[in-house]
């Protein structure tokens, strides 16, 4: 038995447990997968129950999780395998895990890991050496993660069809290793954040304001209990291996070839790309091309620093801030350049709340060999992104992704690499050097990867992906809506909106610092304290991260009120 928080893993022992798993399976196989005929009592006994363990979840003394295995033929699994004498194997001791269901409300990661814990512990002490499962075939990305391999074709069952997969003990165990740590921490953190909020009948403390800010951002418990695992050698098989995942699904998140990582910010990235731009090697009979950074907020303003102190020189187009880029008057400035000069902007200027138009940016830029450099560090999460036609690409792990900072993404194709000299590129810099090799160049902490690993679950299929997209889209719609009610319009129009950042000006003539200090008292922590906004009298609430829109109603609810109550003095003063 493991007692954690609200939750007990356990073998089912009593009569009142086995009912329940009965009504379970009847909820998950005849219900939510019509695998069997309905019997119409609202429960569902298996057939092999009488030889089943079944491990289960309870929470608050409720069964909401199940799991079954057992270890003597015949088994369920024999009938969809083109060779059953696999089963049979000298040596081998078979498992048969059938029957993994969990409450809806439920399938949040923590049921699921425990009851892997729970039959991964139970098949460690009894030496089973293979595991036997017919996966249903919308959750076999999931078993595939666990190390399951498919035996054949899918099979139908009733109106489902199940993939007959295999996993041996030791591969399994590997791949356990972290998991099982990481989710007892998962609900340890979790069951304290829900006893703290039982506890808390005030005001919020100052850990437990919510995060409005563009970084750090708010954290899903399973990214806080990957960073605070014990620190893994970054040298050793295991860590590079890890790395080497974590690049290549940034790499399928954005249509890019390669990625390399850096362990800084995404001010590291940017200096990456300038450097590369200010090292490359002319063609005979070329001079290095003067190149255009485009500037419509504090980040592109950085970006024209950072290639001047490289000396670079380039052209810098201004807009107000607020204004997205003007994509004629980039065209134009384009049309001086020669072909294979480069373009370098921000996408999602998180100091206005902009997002500029890095599609349309490109349209213009390629016909004329134009190379695009963009700085993604706030977009990387935020949006789709399509990289595959830009030259140089930075982001970042700490903003929209929903990570902890700490690493630098550059994002590029080392096979179009303009060569670089390397008496004019700092070897930490060296972008192909980094794509080069495989793990890090040099000491990256572990906490710093798995973190990032563990918020890219978010994005790790298609439609996960697009959940995170649409949810942060309906949550900038909705921060923008609230401000235009209370009277306080945005700076960016909606035509060009980030859906992350909203920046705005406070009520009346309250100095950004004032405003920031009142959200704080009421539990928020919005930005405004970076001097480029504060000089401006400017704050902005940041919705990246873990944040839901539930937690953002009660600041408008108070901005509310406090407007109200000043527009009422006013006029009594008037």
């Amino acid at each position: 038995m493991l007692h954690v928080g609200r939750y007990i893993f356990k073998r089912a022992e009593t009569e009142p447990e086995f009912e329940a798993i009965h009504r379970l399976n009847y909820q998950t196989f005849v219900t939510e997968v019509p695998q069997h005929p309905d019997p119409g009592t609202g429960r569902l006994v298996d057939k092999f129950h009488d030889k089943n363990v079944y491990f289960i979840a309870l929470r608050d003394g409720r069964l909401v999780g199940m799991v079954s295995a057992h270890g003597r033929p015949p088994f369920s699994i024999a009938p969809r395998l083109s060779d059953p004498s696999i089963l049979d194997r000298p040596g081998s001791r078979p498992l048969e895990v059938r029957l993994l269901a969990v409450e809806p409300a439920e399938r949040n990661g923590l049921v699921l890991c425990g009851l892997l814990w729970s039959f991964y512990e139970y098949a460690r002490d009894n030496g089973y050496t293979d595991l036997y499962i017919s996966g249903v075939t919308n959750r076999q990305e999931l078993y595939e993660r666990l190390g399951f391999q498919p035996l054949g074709p899918a099979v139908r069952s009733g109106a489902a069809a199940f993939i007959p997969m295999s996993v041996t003990f030791a591969r399994l165990q590997a791949r356990l290793q972290k998991l099982i740590p990481l989710w007892k921490r998962h609900v340890q953190r979790v069951a304290s954040a829900e006893s703290n909020a039982a506890a808390s009948a005030a005001g919020p403390a100052e850990h437990e304001l919510v995060c409005l800010l563009p970084g750090p951002v708010t954290m899903a418990p399973e990214v806080r209990a990957a960073f605070h695992q014990p620190p893994v050698y970054h040298r050793g098989e295991t860590f590079i291996a890890d790395f080497e995942e974590v690049r290549r699904q940034l790499a399928a998140m954005t249509n890019s070839r390669d990625v390399a990582f850096l362990n800084g910010s995404g001010t590291l990235a940017n200096e990456c790309v300038a450097a590369q731009l200010a090292a490359e090697v002319p063609l005979p009979g070329e001079t290095r091309p003067r190149g255009v950074v485009l500037v419509n907020g504090e980040f592109g303003q950085r970006l024209a620093r950072q290639a001047a102190r490289f000396g670079l020189g380039p052209r810098v187009l201004t807009w107000p801030w607020g204004r997205a880029w003007n994509l004629d008057e980039v065209d134009a400035a384009l049309a001086a350049e020669p072909a294979g000069s480069w373009v370098w902007g921000v996408h999602l200027e998180s100091s206005t709340g902009v997002l500029n138009d890095l599609a349309g940016l490109v349209q213009r830029a390629r016909p004329r060999g134009i190379r695009v450099c963009v700085d993604c560090v706030s977009s990387l999460g935020a949006v789709p992104l399509d990289l595959r036609d830009v030259y140089l690409a930075s982001g970042a792990s700490g903003k929209s992704l929903g990570a902890y900072a700490g690493l630098a993404v550059v994002f590029a194709d080392a096979d179009r690499l303009v060569p670089t000299d390397p008496g004019r590129l700092p070897s930490y810099l060296d972008v192909a050097a980094a794509l080069a090799t495989r793990g890090p160049r040099f000491t990256f902490p572990s906490p710093t990867l798995y973190a990032a690993r563990a918020a890219l679950t978010a994005y790790a299929t298609p439609e996960l992906a697009w959940d995170r997209y649409e949810r942060y889209a309906a949550q900038g719609m909705y921060v923008r809506r609230q401000l235009r009610e209370l009277g306080l319009p945005p700076l960016a129009e909606d035509a060009w909106a980030a859906p992350v950042v909203t920046t705005f000006a406070p009520p009346g003539n309250e100095s950004a610092a004032a405003f920031v200090a009142r959200c704080r008292d009421w539990g928020f922590a919005i930005g405004g304290q970076s001097a480029y906004l504060a000089e401006r009298r400017l704050v902005q609430i940041a919705t990246m991260g873990a944040l839901r829109r539930e937690a953002l109603t009660p600041l408008f609810e108070h901005l509310g009120r406090s407007l109200l109550t000043r527009n009422g003095l006013a006029r009594q003063l008037a």
